[in-house]
């Protein structure tokens, strides 16, 4: 399941009060992303529960969101604990793919974890 790392939040410094100041549909959008997590965590033993939780998805070709990702790596790096670092469109599709068939890959899945799993595909 491809989630949002925001919706890791909850488990990192400053992350529950930066979510108290987003924007109601940010807000949402992450119930959302965690009630999916929630009911793949408890199906487990059914499914095989992998969860991707990427910062800004981007490639090339986004020139909307290019100005952006320097700033995002950049406060990711310096350790800012509620902001990781992008990733790009290709990484995540090859970590998902070697997720599916890597049998030993489970559970939450980050940006490091992502670009490991897209060196190995």
């Amino acid at each position: 399941f491809v989630s949002a790392a925001e919706a890791g939040w909850p488990d990192v410094q400053l992350g529950p009060e930066v979510e108290k100041v987003a924007p109601e549909w940010l807000k949402k959008y992450l119930a959302a992303k965690r009630a999916v997590e929630a009911e793949l965590k408890s199906a487990s033993g059914e499914v095989r529960p992998v969860i991707y939780r990427p910062s800004l998805i981007w490639d090339w070709t986004k020139l909307d969101v290019l100005p952006v990702i320097p700033v995002f790596n950049a406060l990711s790096a310096l350790g800012v604990p509620f902001v990781d670092k992008t990733v790009r469109v290709e990484t995540l599709a090859k970590a998902v793919v070697q997720g599916v068939e890597d049998d030993s890959v489970e559970g939450v899945q980050r940006f490091g974890e992502m670009e490991q799993l897209a060196q190995r595909a």
